[in-house]
């Protein structure tokens, strides 16, 4: 039944929903070059040394993009599909030796259907599939702390499959994984004041097991690119988002508790009341377990000042099992009452009134409430997205509907908690509005999607087959479009390519016109302007309008 309804919100917008910018379209065109080239060790851009991630994620993706299309986006996809699932999956099987059958479904509800999975899982990023592979790194670690805790025998399997999951990670996606598995052992260390389970995790076994599976890649793609790749991997993009925001994404500290409101919806519902129970049983060594594995990571992504909504979700799935485990059977906030007036000073009565209103009562009230009307808003700004950028208004009025339906089912569920129904039919209702979102508003979106338009103008012009260099417009979504010898140039050097030969063609953003047009003077080569395209340019937050040139 899960996987049936997550079905329902993921696949809609996988074949169809253009690649987007940035992330998604560079994993697509690095992944398609290394089917083109065979060289599965280097990771390239065109001809940019892409080193940003290790190459796991770029084997998986080569590997589905060769069998099903290396043209085709929802090749590029699969992997994240299937991370996304597994998550949701993993979840419940975690879950469900924790808690009852019931509790386990929603842990899986909340987490397969939030926000944030229904959106990685259907991107070719890293993010989906690194999630699965740290749960089942998770997990394996929860049952080796479980069992020995029990004096019961740990077997090695466990070993195996906490350490073979880590080093796969490691090659997704570097040292997330490392640091929320010493983060999560450092954590129940200090929190149960033993270590000698540690033994447990067979350690001899770890260090041969991961140096087997990363070592061999490090010393290749170290050999082939002279040290480059690690050296730009680990000085500019790792130490960098440590040090400063990057790509203007540097945030305040608490910036992912807001974001928790909005990439965890509807689930993110519950959070408030689930607290006072994780609170009470905080010395349960399954509470123990789940605090360890998102406190000390959640820290570290609220100190670092770059800051993305989907870096919390490796500890989401932690989360979606605390509050289906203490927020399903909490009974509803009862706020203390004023009483009378009478009798009372007015510092008296302020007084109250402040502690009533800060009360914890009061406070899980009013977050559930921002958490229903942030569901709402949420429909709202797919439809005004939709109305503003090229959308179907059905598809965006359809969008608004769910998201109104499911506030609606929150509010009941909030007034009857014993109605599980009610949660029920709310991530039913999620599920449906991820579908319509991401699978018809979104795809629909002819504004947002520049790249298959030029593309589109080009092949109705026969040009397609013709040199192209661009200038103002470099989003990667265009190179995968238009293949990896599509030419990314300034605006003076669109201007003399166009002028070496006569079957060049110029595509030129707006902006860089006038120097464009300029330096062809300076040159006396005559064009025709052979068609333009106009949208929204979302990566830069900008409208823009590109258009065609060629020889006259």
């Amino acid at each position: 039944m899960l996987t049936l309804v997550m079905l329902v919100a993921v696949l809609p917008g996988v074949t169809h929903l253009p690649p987007m910018d940035r992330d998604e379209a560079r994993y697509m065109q690095a992944s398609r070059q290394m089917v083109e080239t065979g060289d599965v060790i280097t990771i390239r851009f065109q001809e940019e040394l892409r080193a940003k991630k290790p190459a796991g994620i770029y084997w998986m993706q080569s590997a589905s993009a060769w069998v099903f299309g290396e043209n085709a986006p929802a090749s590029y996809r699969l992997p994240s599909v299937v991370g996304g699932i597994g998550i949701m999956l993993i979840t419940f099987i975690m879950a469900s030796r924790m808690m009852s059958p019931m509790q386990a479904t929603f842990a899986a509800g909340f987490m397969g259907l939030s926000l944030i999975l229904a959106a990685e899982s259907r991107l070719a990023k890293t993010d989906a599939m690194l999630g699965l592979l740290i749960i089942i790194q998770q997990y394996a670690l929860w049952k080796i702390t479980t069992l020995q805790r029990q004096d019961k025998y740990v077997s090695g399997r466990y070993a195996l499959i906490l350490w073979v999951s880590l080093a796969l990670a490691i090659l997704v996606k570097g040292p997330i994984a490392p640091t929320i598995l010493a983060l999560t052992m450092l954590g129940i260390i200090l929190l149960e004041r033993r270590w000698h389970w540690l033994l447990a995790t067979r350690p001899l076994m770890g260090l041969v097991v991961v140096t087997l599976m990363v070592l061999p890649w490090v010393l290749l793609v170290t050999a082939a690119t002279n040290g480059a790749f690690l050296d730009i991997a680990i000085r500019d993009d790792f130490v960098g988002k440590l040090q400063s925001g990057q790509e203007s994404h540097g945030l305040p500290f608490g910036s992912h508790l807001i974001f928790l409101l909005i990439v965890f919806w509807p689930g993110s519902l519950l959070i408030a009341r689930a607290i006072p129970g994780v609170w009470a049983h905080r010395s349960s060594p399954t509470t123990r377990f789940l605090l360890a594995w998102i406190i000390p990571f959640w820290l570290i992504i609220e100190l670092t000042p770059t800051k993305l909504p989907h870096y919390s979700l490796p500890v989401l799935p932690a989360l979606a099992m605390l509050i289906a485990f203490f927020g399903l059977p909490a009974v509803p906030p009862r706020p203390a009452s004023l009483r009378t007036y009478s009798g009372q000073t007015g510092l008296a009565f302020t007084w109250r009134l402040i502690k009533i209103v800060f009360s914890p009562p009061i406070l899980i009230i009013a977050y559930e409430y921002l958490v229903l009307v942030l569901g709402a808003a949420l429909g709202m700004f797919v439809f005004i997205a939709a109305s503003l950028y090229g959308g179907s208004l059905f598809l965006g009025t359809l969008a608004v509907l769910l998201a109104l339906i499911a506030t609606v089912l929150g509010w009941l569920w909030r007034r009857q908690p014993t109605r599980h129904i009610y949660l029920a039919a709310m991530l039913i209702c999620a599920a449906g509005f991820h579908s319509v979102t991401f699978g018809g508003v979104l795809p629909g979106m002819s504004d947002f999607h520049l790249a298959p338009r030029i593309k589109a103008e080009l092949a109705n012009k026969d040009l397609l087959d013709y040199p192209i260099a661009v200038a103002g417009y470099h989003e990667p979504s265009l190179v995968f479009a238009l293949g990896q010898d599509v030419l990314l140039f300034t605006s003076d050097q669109a201007a003399v390519f166009l002028a070496e030969a006569n079957d060049n063609i110029a595509i030129i953003e707006d902006k860089s016109a006038p120097l464009f047009l300029e330096t062809l003077g300076r040159l006396d080569v005559k064009i025709i302007q052979d068609g333009s395209i106009e949208g929204y340019n979302y990566s830069r937050g900008q409208w823009v309008r590109l258009v065609i040139y060629r020889r006259q």
